[in-house]
């Protein structure tokens, strides 16, 4: 009788140590793919969000264009309105000679040339240089590589 239970023992201890290899032998294999297939659809719904947010950016800017075209166009109608009523409007020389060199400026600034004046009340503004320009045709300039070294050396001699 003891045989038996042995024998049913060592069977039951047989089928347990065989369904946990097994266990550990499908999870080696097969919970790689498992991993594998969710690292996959995390990929693919990244990309998925990436290429909606390129879509939205490409729509942001393209909305933003056509409105900056539409300001563009609603401010040269303005400034048309203006110049012209400034013409019909107003009757003393002066005035409209400022009122016309206030629009000048700002319609240089849309069309990106200068336009011909009746008058020559605008004077050329010389854009801003990025060195100190010289006082007389012979003197160094302050980019000249010995600039300020005579004062140094007559200070190291004495």
């Amino acid at each position: 009788m003891e045989n038996v239970y042995l024998l049913w023992l060592i069977g039951c201890l047989a089928f347990l140590g065989g369904a946990l290899c097994g266990a550990v032998l499908y999870h080696i294999f097969m919970g790689s793919k498992y991993h594998n297939s969710k690292l996959a659809e995390q990929l693919d719904e990244l990309q998925h969000e990436f290429v909606s947010y390129k879509e939205k950016v490409a729509d942001h800017f393209t909305s933003t264009a056509q409105l900056a075209n539409k300001m563009t166009e609603a401010y040269k109608d303005v400034h048309e309105h203006m110049a012209n009523s400034a013409d019909t409007l107003c009757q003393d020389e002066h005035i409209k000679n400022q009122m016309s060199d206030l629009l000048l400026g700002s319609n240089t600034l849309l069309s990106g040339k200068i336009l011909k004046r009746k008058t020559p009340s605008i004077t050329s503004v010389e854009q801003p240089k990025d060195y100190a320009p010289k006082n007389k045709s012979g003197d160094k300039g302050t980019l000249a590589e010995d600039f300020g070294l005579e004062q140094n050396k007559e200070v190291a001699s004495n």
